[in-house]
């Protein structure tokens, strides 16, 4: 996005589709949103200068009219001097508070919801279109209050299973980090935690299209497919899972199929909220198999000493993980 559209936006003299597609390029993307609240304060803080000094006119006219031109621009100078810095400070900082920071009376209609999930927390989510999202835990949604006449538009940062209802003149659209994920109507689970090595993608009813940000190439899914995007070697594999499993985490399930323990301690984390450090090297490239159906912490440890050479020391919130 070019910075004389920012300004046009910021200066309220967009036309609404430039407005819609500056707003969906700001939220899209946690840098944009701070490029653009850097500029927004830059362009506030230009513009003080001359306000600030319009509205001291008034206040410098109660004075003696006997005071010199020189002293009375000396005393100007130097409040804005000291009001610039600190409002700019103050618009700048509160800025950052907020992820998105937009005004919402010129971008009502698209005023934006944001729903999160703690550790171990779930969350179902109905949208403006009867379409539903359950988050999984350590997630958060962002989605309009309405959606446009063209497209239906979420961001995701974590895990979720969407039901979406089928509207052929507006695809549903998913952003994450490094995919974007279309589809007209269907059901699929999107993972896509900033900590994860991979984000992945699976359908479980109708039809996907998972597109790569950078390439811009559409990867069709058809059910029981799942796209896993790595985010070292940045590409895109596809295999055939058993939908269920990848979804068994709605139902309290946590189930692994050969996975890296430096994943499988990445989801007991978000469900446990405790601290894993593994301490041996070996366990490292360590895979491990094995289901937890609604397990205390304590019994999922149990389970995975009994079930692999993984032995454990629990103390100070804090498992810590070695081989036996």
């Amino acid at each position: 996005m070019q910075e004389k559209d920012l300004i046009t936006y910021i200066k309220g003299e967009s036309n609404p589709e430039e407005k819609k597609l500056i707003f969906e390029w700001i939220r899209k993307d946690e840098e944009h949103q701070r490029r653009y609240n850097v500029l927004k304060a830059k362009f506030v803080a230009s513009n003080l200068n001359t306000a600030e000094v319009k509205d001291m006119d008034a206040v410098y006219k109660n004075f003696s009219i006997k005071k010199k031109r020189k002293r009375k621009l000396l005393y100007r100078t130097l409040a804005a001097a000291i009001i610039l810095p600190i409002l700019s400070w103050q618009f700048y900082t509160s800025s950052f508070n907020d992820s998105l920071t937009l005004d919402d009376t010129q971008f009502s209609e698209y005023k934006i919801k944001n729903v999160t999930t703690s550790h171990g927390g779930y969350k179902t989510v109905v949208l403006p279109d009867g379409s539903s999202i359950t988050l999984n835990a350590e997630s958060s949604l962002s989605y309009p209050e309405k959606f446009t006449d063209t497209s239906r538009e979420v961001t995701l940062e974590g895990e979720a299973f969407f039901d979406i209802q089928r509207d052929v003149t507006k695809p549903f659209i998913v952003h994450t980090k490094h995919l974007k994920v279309r589809v007209l109507g269907t059901s699929f689970n999107v993972k896509s935690y900033a900590k994860d090595d991979k984000i992945e993608t699976t359908l479980v009813t109708g039809k996907v299209e998972v597109i790569q940000e950078e390439t811009k190439r559409p990867i069709i899914l058809t059910p029981s497919q799942r796209a896993t995007f790595n985010k070292e070697k940045n590409g895109i594999e596809i295999d055939k899972v058993d939908s269920k499993r990848i979804v068994a985490w709605k139902q309290g399930k946590l189930i692994f199929d050969k996975t890296s323990l430096k994943q499988v301690v990445l989801d007991l984390n978000r469900k446990y909220n405790v601290d894993f450090i593994i301490e041996s090297d070996s366990l490292l490239h360590y895979k491990y198999t094995g289901e937890f159906d609604n397990l205390s912490l304590e019994e999922v440890l149990k389970l995975l000493k009994i079930s692999s050479s993984i032995n454990y020391k629990y103390e100070n919130n804090k498992v810590m993980l070695n081989s036996e």
